[in-house]
């Protein structure tokens, strides 16, 4: 059984950003809900969690797409193998949404702080090689994009933290619209993360996947600002992640893809409705 049903209307946009979870991720969608884009928080990877569980509860599409496009994020980790062995773009493009509708972005934070924040979640629960998996797993979602003809972009999540603005008018970009200036403002005096109006969807997770405290700081956050350091991994950890491929797999995607200014040079043209 696919993780993705079919679309009973597909959107002229699909925008799917990818990374290893602990990224910065999640507090994109906050940003795009406030912008009036529906934002979905891992709908595929939590089909594959329930799968894991010996369950199937495929995502199923949004029937009506008020505003045509969505934005998605798909992360990778931290527990199990089977987290990082699916393809979300490749359940996207077996479903019946053409391949000219996505943009795939791939979000890049630091690999040694990305660990520490694994470390500091769920120490005992987690394992390098899974964490070197993540990594693979957003080189795969590039090559299936490369096969499809779907343009692939990193954003970086440093530039993110510094330039809030600058970053989601490119991403925005790419699906032919300006960002409004106001989706960064206001966050205390707007719906929560995930409540009635927010524009972020949450799925039904299954319980033992659940970690709240890694969201509190998104859903106590008045606007996008670099997490906080989970703290420093050890000379250990650097050689392990180093001997497991972790840092050449991060240059790799940072230097094969085209950064997220790029969508201002190329923005996509718009599609007429179905």
């Amino acid at each position: 059984m696919p993780l993705v049903s079919q679309w009973e209307t597909t959107p002229d946009r699909v925008l799917l950003l990818v990374c290893p979870c602990r990224s910065g991720s999640t507090i994109l969608l906050r940003a795009f809900g406030h912008a009036g884009v529906p934002a979905y928080f891992q709908p595929i990877k939590n089909a594959r969690r329930w799968r894991y569980e010996g369950q199937e509860h495929p995502w199923y599409p949004p029937a009506n797409i008020e505003d045509r496009a969505i934005f998605m994020k798909e992360t990778f980790g931290p527990f199990h193998f089977e987290e990082t062995t699916y393809d979300p773009l490749a359940e996207l493009l077996a479903s019946n949404l053409p391949a000219d509708r996505i943009a795939l972005v791939v979000l890049l934070r630091d690999p040694a702080a990305v660990w520490a924040s694994w470390r500091y979640y769920w120490e005992g629960r987690t394992s390098p090689e899974v964490f070197a998996q993540s990594w693979a797993a957003c080189q795969r979602c590039v090559g299936t994009a490369s096969t499809a003809g779907v343009p692939s972009y990193a954003m970086f999540y440093e530039d993110l933290c510094q330039s809030p603005q600058a970053e989601l008018a490119a991403l925005f970009a790419v699906m032919g619209r300006e960002f409004p200036l106001d989706a960064l403002e206001g966050w205390d005096r707007k719906p929560g993360f995930g409540a009635e109006g927010s524009g972020v969807v949450l799925p039904n997770e299954p319980e033992a996947f659940l970690t709240p405290q890694a969201h509190e700081p998104v859903i106590r956050a008045t606007g996008i600002s670099p997490m906080k350091p989970a703290g420093v991994i050890s000379v250990q950890e650097n050689e392990t992640l180093m001997n497991l491929g972790v840092f050449d797999r991060y240059r790799a995607l940072s230097t094969s893809l085209p950064g997220t200014a790029k969508c201002m040079k190329q923005p996509v043209e718009d599609l007429s409705h179905d």
